[in-house]
């Protein structure tokens, strides 16, 4: 055995006690500790060893615009190391008139998109909208699934789909590429129902654009009148903010939001509080409908006024000082004026007929022809159909004594037909929610029709 000199052998211990204090400066008491099996936390990450990209959901208020009544919404995948941030949109579309074509059939086309985030946010804040950013916080293998999925969904066999407004759109394919990368977490969170109908959110929506918002009541049936969870309210792109406010991410124990940042260049959005607001519209409905009767009963009088004396006279012979001469000066009929009022009746009802009529023949091809399977079955037939178109050019032949029967007859059909529809709401299997149209066209219905049963009453003057 070789034996090491005293002097030798010092050295070497020294040597060994240098190291052994060198290892207790330079590793950490985290590392010696996950070397030993013990669990402990780690000091941040350095940059370039975290997870490189960040994913927020951002998402833009509503406007007045034709197709932003209802908001925008867009996952932005940021690079954190290069700085640069990128858009992936599912809310392209074009009108051109093939297009145009496609969404009257029930067929329009929408694609996915990429642009720059940072220009977009800016493009926004010079609008006035309010935007909201949420950070994600999820893990390395759910970032990488998510932007796999972005990805694919640029290519062209998976990039063009086929839009429903309801169940399959701009914010409902955000929310299942994240509810897949978090293997269903979210639509669990948010099967609750909520107690409402898809008819509610919508017009939650619109009901401060009145005209817009009864023309979507009118064309929606009995279809979107039951109630919907909290995941089939995130068609809307404030209620897909919302309910990822409140969501969990298992794989990480906490929120789904990291953080949230809040643009808002202008008025802040009503939308974008935590609990939605149902407005009350009921009263404002019935006051609309009941003034547009009671003005059209109104001039309904010297109407029927005039087509009563003309034939209590019609016997009568004409001539200067003769009993019909007396009777339509004592009517005020060779008074501008009051040949005037006794004209407006029919020039109104003309104007109902084409404005409800035509909403009719859009409605027949929506549910005839085109594949709008949302107004099928719509009961708002029974207040307006193709039938009421035809109050247009007899209302406008009227105002020239012509078409007094057809007038009157198709005028009663219509009031009959609202009736009837309303009538028929006691049954069980008439449950569509179009209380609203009701309010609103019943009344003026109702007076058209009494008009026209009394003017039919009496005998056709010569």
């Amino acid at each position: 055995m070789m034996t090491i000199p005293y002097r030798e052998s010092q050295l070497l211990v020294t040597l060994y006690l240098l190291l052994l204090l060198m290892n207790s400066l330079f590793i950490s008491p985290g590392q010696a500790q996950a070397d030993s099996g013990q669990k402990t936390q780690s000091e941040p990450l350095s940059l370039p060893d975290q997870e490189p990209f960040e994913i927020s959901l951002i998402t833009f208020s509503p406007s007045d615009h034709l197709f932003e009544w209802f908001g925008h919404t867009v996952l932005a995948v940021e690079n954190r190391r290069t700085g640069k941030s990128i858009a992936y949109s599912f809310g392209g579309f074009s009108f051109r008139a093939e297009d145009f074509l496609k969404f009257a059939m029930g067929k329009f086309i929408f694609w996915s998109y990429t642009e720059d985030s940072r220009p977009l946010l800016d493009y926004y804040r010079e609008q006035g909208r309010h935007v909201v950013i949420q950070t994600l916080s999820l893990t390395p293998l759910q970032t990488a699934r998510i932007r796999q999925r972005l990805l694919t969904a640029l290519e062209p066999r998976n990039r063009f789909y086929i839009y429903d407004h309801f169940k399959d759109n701009c914010a409902t394919r955000l929310r299942d590429i994240v509810d897949d990368a978090l293997d269903g977490a979210i639509r669990k969170q948010s099967a609750a129902d909520t107690g409402r109908t898809t008819r509610d959110y919508v017009h939650r929506m619109t009901a401060h654009l009145p005209a817009l918002n009864f023309l979507l009541n009118a064309v929606l049936s009995d279809g979107v009148d039951r109630t919907i969870t909290h995941w089939e309210t995130m068609f809307l792109p404030d209620r897909l903010m919302m309910v990822f406010q409140t969501s969990t991410n298992p794989e990480t124990g906490g929120p789904l939001v990291a953080r949230r940042l809040e643009q808002v260049p202008g008025q802040r959005s009503p939308f974008f509080g935590p609990d939605p607001v149902f407005p009350r519209t009921a009263q404002r409905e019935w006051f609309a409908g009941l003034a547009a009767g009671l003005f059209l009963a109104v001039l309904a009088m010297p109407y029927l006024k005039k087509h009563r004396r003309q034939t209590r006279t019609q016997l009568a012979p004409t001539g200067p000082g003769s009993a019909r001469s007396d009777s339509r000066a004592d009517n005020g009929e060779n008074k501008p004026l009051g040949a005037l009022a006794t004209k407006f009746y029919p020039v109104l009802v003309a104007i109902f007929g084409a404005v409800a009529g035509f909403l009719g023949v859009v409605l027949f091809f929506m549910t005839v022809i085109a594949a709008h399977k949302d107004v099928y079955w719509n009961e708002n037939f029974f207040l307006f159909n193709p039938l009421t178109f035809a109050l247009l050019p007899l209302g406008l032949l009227r105002v020239f004594g012509r078409a007094r029967l057809l007038f009157t007859a198709v005028s009663m059909a219509c009031a009959t037909g609202a009736i009837a529809g309303v009538c028929l709401k006691l049954l069980p299997a008439f449950d569509q929610g179009n209380g609203q149209q009701i309010r609103i066209l019943l009344p003026i219905l109702i007076i058209i029709g009494l008009t026209g049963f009394l003017e039919m009453r009496e005998p056709v003057s010569s």
